[in-house]
């Protein structure tokens, strides 16, 4: 009985973090950095209207929306046409300590301008609600 117990330990495959996979895609690099609604939200030193997004989160003024699930895809733009880089997550809000409940949102980047990003809720079929459409610029640090 020993042997066999031993045996089998041996046999089971250990997992590593570096043979682990998360079972969802984070936010992709495209998506990453700081945004505003323009050039010069960038600028302004409070970064009220400042969205800055990492690989698990969108982190607005005394508010974050953490990501639960997501997928990146590429396809046909919600309202440009042309294509460019989707991301459909699912996250929780927060604002100081009150939470938010969760949200299904999509965002893209066109590929013809990567400086430039929408951002759509997702209706209850599953499509980006075209109507309640966000546009914001790319801050750079100059």
């Amino acid at each position: 009985m020993r042997t066999i117990l031993m045996a089998a330990l041996i046999c089971v495959p250990s997992l590593s973090a570096a043979q682990s996979k998360p079972y969802h895609d984070e936010i992709s690099q495209v998506f990453r950095g700081s945004w505003a609604p323009t050039l010069a939200d960038c600028r302004d030193a409070e970064g009220v209207n400042k969205v800055f997004i990492d690989g698990g989160s969108v982190n607005y003024y005394e508010g974050n929306d953490y990501l639960l699930i997501g997928v990146e895809f590429g396809g046909a733009m919600t309202k440009r046409g042309g294509s460019g880089s989707l991301f459909n997550g699912r996250f929780t809000g927060r604002t100081e300590t009150n939470l938010l409940g969760e949200s299904n949102i999509r965002m893209e980047i066109d590929d013809r301008d990567k400086n430039v990003m929408y951002r759509y809720p997702i209706g209850e079929d599953g499509e980006p609600i075209d109507t309640r459409e966000v546009k914001s610029v790319r801050c750079t640090n100059k």
